[in-house]
């Protein structure tokens, strides 16, 4: 059927960090792995790399594979992605952290069966989502945003649901299952997780 991982209390993300629901997604993560920190103090930690400006009629900015873009405290910006997400968690937890992004989402329902919850990057409320933002890396490299894009920690499951601790309402939500792997393949199947303790 699933599981579901009880005692891990929601932090709301706003009115302190309006863009900071991955800074949020971790705070609740290293909580549950015993370590005391808040959201702001992630979100402060975070490397950070430029919005997009536009520089003769194109729009330059930074990579959310790199750091993230802009400022989690500002309502103009953007996000990060996974890779600086694990980085920053390994410095918290060293050797406890597993990036699961790239693989199944059978990888994130077995991290979840071992009851270890999981950050996850799919859309806010699960509505559509559409891109809406292009931009370029100074080397070159494209970047395309989608919106209305969301970090959140999955603490469950079963056949018809998830379960989120959502930074956007405070709140544990139930959404549909299947909706949600939709939105989580969009997002380029983004997992972070880890262990209770180094085994």
């Amino acid at each position: 059927m699933g599981n579901m991982i009880k005692g891990i209390p929601v932090i709301y993300q706003y009115p302190v960090l309006p863009t900071g629901c991955e800074a949020t997604a971790m705070a609740m993560l290293l909580n549950w792995a015993g370590v005391e920190t808040a959201n702001t103090d992630i979100a402060r930690a975070l490397p950070k790399v430029p919005l997009p400006h536009e520089v003769d009629g194109k729009l330059y900015g930074g990579n959310p594979n790199k750091g993230f873009v802009g400022d989690p405290f500002t309502k103009e910006s953007y996000g990060v992605f996974h890779g600086p997400v694990a980085a920053l968690l390994d410095t918290y937890l060293p050797g406890r952290v597993q990036d699961l992004s790239g693989g199944t989402i059978g990888r994130v329902y077995e991290a979840l069966d071992a009851g270890c919850p999981v950050i996850v990057w799919a859309t806010l409320k699960l509505r559509e989502g559409r891109e809406t933002d292009v931009w370029q890396e100074e080397d070159g490299a494209e970047v395309r945003w989608i919106s209305p894009q969301h970090c959140m920690l999955m603490i469950g499951y079963d056949e018809a649901h998830v379960y989120i601790n959502d930074p956007d309402t405070g709140q544990t939500e139930q959404y549909p299952r299947d909706l949600f792997e939709q939105r989580w393949e969009l997002l380029g199947k983004q997992a972070v997780t880890a262990r209770a303790e180094n085994v």
